[in-house]
C-alpha cells in the first residue's frame, strides 16, 4: 500500500503517495488527481473557506476498482473524530463526467443520535435516510424504486434500514470505514465498467481516461440557522454581461436547489425572498469570492456552496463556459441585477 502525503510537496521522483491532503503546498496535478482535486487546491491556496478535502489518484482508482484493498480507516483519521464526508469524482476533463456523489458517509446509528442532539431529530432523520438511500441504489446496487412508497416523516427512517436488510440480508453496515470503503470501490468499478466507458467516448473522452476521486468533509446546509446549498455564478455565459444567476435552497445539501421550483432567488427581487435579504452577509461573502476567483484565477466560476448556521463553506467551483456569442469579458467585476433560477 502506497504511502500518504501529509500535505508536503512530494518530490518528483518519488511515487504517487495513495492519498493526499488537499493543501496549498501539497503535489496535486489534474493529469493524476484530476480537475476538481486541483480545483480545490486553487481555491484553498486563495483561502476560500473550503471544507478539509483529501485526493485519490487515478492510480490508486485503479487499483481500488482492480480489487486492491484501501486505507479508509486513514484517509478517515484526516478528518478528525466521527466525521461526515463525501466522495465527488475528479476526471482530468469535467466535461467526462463521472460516478454519482455521495453524501454523508459515515452516518451510523451512533452518530445519528449525536445529530439529532445538535440538529434536531427530524433534521437527523432525513440525512441519515438520505444516505441509506443513496448506498443502496450506488453500493449495494438496489432498485430505486422499492423506496417509492417510503414517505418523509416519522418512521421512515426505520423503514429504509428494514428493507435495506431485506433486500441484501444484511444490516446496514455502522463501520463509517466500510462504509467509505464500499463507496471507493462502488465508484471506481463504476468508471470502469463498460457502459461508462461508451458515455466518455461519446464525450470524446478516451475510452481508458482516467478517474480521481476527492473525499471532503461534509457541510451540512442543515442547522438551526440560516442553513442551506446552492449555486452561484456571476457572468451570463451567454452575453457575458455581469450578471449573478443560481439558486439557493434552505435546509438542503449539495445541488438540491437546482431540483425545485421552491428555491429562492439570490439577488433582490420583487417576485419573492432571496438569498441577498435573508442572508446579506453571506452574499456579499460570496460576491467577493467570485471576484477573488476573476482576478486570481483569471476566470468566472460558477460556485456550489453551503451556509451551516450562518457560516459559507465553498464545495466546488468550475469554469463557466461561455457561448461563441459571450465575450471573455464584459468589465468583470461589476454585479448587475436580474438575477434568474437556472
Amino acid at each position: 500500500m502506497l504511502r500518504r502525503a501529509k500535505g508536503a510537496a512530494v518530490q518528483k521522483h518519488d511515487p504517487i503517495p495513495e492519498y493526499v491532503d488537499i493543501t496549498p503546498s501539497a503535489t496535486v496535478a489534474t493529469e493524476d488527481h484530476g480537475w476538481r482535486a486541483k480545483c480545490l487546491q486553487r481555491l484553498v491556496r486563495l483561502d476560500l473557506p473550503v471544507p478539509k478535502s483529501v485526493a485519490l489518484p487515478a492510480h490508486t482508482v485503479h487499483a481500488i476498482a482492480a480489487g486492491h484493498g484501501v486505507d479508509a480507516a486513514g484517509i478517515l483519521d484526516c478528518f478528525g473524530d466521527g466525521p461526515l464526508i463525501s466522495v465527488r469524482p475528479s476526471p482530468a476533463n469535467p466535461d467526462w463526467g463521472g460516478p454519482a456523489t455521495i453524501l454523508n458517509i459515515g452516518l451510523n446509528a451512533k452518530r445519528h443520535a449525536r445529530l439529532a442532539e445538535t440538529h434536531g431529530e427530524t433534521a437527523a432523520d432525513s440525512l441519515y435516510v438520505r444516505f441509506i438511500q443513496a448506498y443502496a441504489i450506488h453500493v449495494a446496487r438496489l432498485d430505486p424504486d422499492m423506496f417509492e412508497d417510503i414517505k418523509p416523516g416519522p418512521g421512515a427512517l426505520r423503514d429504509v434500514l428494514r428493507l435495506y436488510e431485506i433486500e441484501t440480508d444484511d444490516p446496514f453496515p455502522q463501520d463509517p470505514a466500510k462504509q467509505l470503503a464500499e463507496v471507493l470501490r462502488s465508484m471506481a468499478r463504476a468508471w470502469e465498467g463498460t457502459s461508462a466507458r461508451l458515455l466518455r467516448q461519446a464525450k470524446g473522452a478516451p475510452a481508458e481516461a482516467p478517474l480521481g476521486l476527492v473525499v471532503q468533509e461534509m457541510a451540512q446546509g442543515i442547522g438551526q440557522g440560516i442553513s442551506g446549498s446552492g449555486v452561484i455564478q456571476f457572468v451570463d455565459p451567454v452575453t457575458g454581461i455581469a450578471r449573478v444567476t443560481g439558486r439557493y435552497l434552505g435546509q438542503s445539501q449539495g445541488r438540491d436547489a437546482l431540483k425545485t421550483q421552491e428555491a429562492l432567488y439570490l439577488t433582490k427581487d420583487k417576485r419573492g425572498p432571496s438569498l441577498e435579504d435573508a442572508a446579506p452577509a453571506v452574499f456579499a461573502e460570496l460576491v467577493e469570492f467570485g471576484a477573488t476567483c476573476r482576478v486570481k484565477l483569471r476566470e468566472e466560476m460558477q460556485i456550489e456552496f453551503t451556509i451551516e448556521d450562518g457560516r459559507l463553506a465553498v464545495l466546488d467551483a468550475v469554469k463557466v463556459q461561455r457561448s461563441a456569442r459571450g465575450p471573455a469579458d464584459r468589465g468583470g467585476a461589476g454585479r448587475r441585477r436580474g438575477d434568474r433560477q437556472g
